[in-house]
Order: C-alpha cells, then sequence, then structure tokens
C-alpha cells in the first residue's frame, strides 16, 4: 500500500456526499487513506472503531453507494486515485 492517496473532488463536491453526516464523510476518507492496492480494505469494521465512527456511517456510505461490499466483509471505495 502506498501513502499516497488522492480522492476525487468530483465525488467529495457532491450534492449526495455533502448531504451525508459528516461523520461518514469522515469515514470515507480514513477508509480511503487504509484502501489496498486494489481498494480493497479488509478491516472495515476495526477502521470505524478507530476513528470513532458508527456501523450507521458504514451502512450510510453502502447505501449511497460510495463504497461497495463483497461477502459482507470487504469493503471497496469508489473514487479513490492513487
Amino acid at each position: 500500500m502506498g501513502n499516497e492517496r488522492m480522492f476525487s473532488l468530483d465525488i467529495v463536491n457532491d450534492d449526495k456526499f455533502l448531504s451525508m453526516p459528516a461523520s461518514a464523510q469522515a469515514l470515507y476518507f480514513h477508509l480511503g487513506m487504509r484502501a489496498g492496492e486494489y481498494d480493497f480494505v479488509s478491516n472495515s469494521e476495526e477502521i470505524v472503531r478507530k476513528v470513532n465512527g458508527s456501523i450507521d456511517d458504514l451502512e450510510t456510505l453502502l447505501r449511497v453507494g460510495y463504497i461497495l461490499s463483497f461477502d459482507g466483509e470487504i469493503m471497496v471505495e469508489k473514487g479513490v486515485n492513487k
């Protein structure tokens, strides 16, 4: 995993993103910073706890489509470029 990430201004300026709670927005950035080579995060619930987020924030990101779930465990975020 590299140490640099860029987030798409098109995504974070979008009304859908900005209408989410600030805690869900922050979680999106934390997940993006910890994503692996192919944008997979295998410890999303641990990250939620580390950043004092909530499962509701994770569910919000899933519902609006900023992250995707595979097999109920692995998250993939969208709009993060390395």
